[in-house]
C-alpha cells in the first residue's frame, strides 16, 4: 500500500506515518543463515545505514559469520562482542561459570 499510494501520488494512510511503524522497520541486523551444502561462502547486507549485515552458517564442528557494514559504523568493535557471546555460550554449553 506504501509504494502503490507513493507510485500514485496519494498521502500515505496513517500506519505510515506512524513512528512505531518506522522504528520497527529500522532494522539495525539484518541476518541470513548460509548453512546448507549447497552454500561454501556468503555474505548479507545491511539494510539502513547505521546497520550491520550477518550472513552466519551453523555446522557440526564449527561456527562461521560474514559482517559487512557501512563504514561510519565500528564493525570490528561488533565482532569483538559477536566472539565474546560465542565464547560465553560455549563456555556455558561446557559447565563452567562465565568470568
Amino acid at each position: 500500500m506504501r509504494y502503490l499510494a507513493a507510485a500514485k501520488g496519494q498521502a500515505l494512510h496513517e500506519l505510515y506515518r506512524d513512528p512505531a511503524y518506522g522504528a520497527i522497520n529500522h532494522n539495525v541486523l539484518s541476518t541470513s543463515t548460509l548453512t546448507s551444502p549447497a552454500v561454501s561462502l556468503g555474505g548479507f547486507a545491511p539494510v539502513v545505514p547505521d546497520g550491520f549485515g550477518v550472513g552466519y552458517g551453523v555446522h557440526d564442528d564449527w561456527i562461521g559469520c560474514n559482517v559487512s557494514s557501512y563504514p561510519a559504523r565500528d564493525v570490528h568493535e561488533f565482532l569483538r562482542c559477536v566472539d565474546k557471546s560465542l565464547e560465553d555460550i560455549f563456555t556455558v554449553l561446557e559447565g563452567k561459570a562465565i568470568g
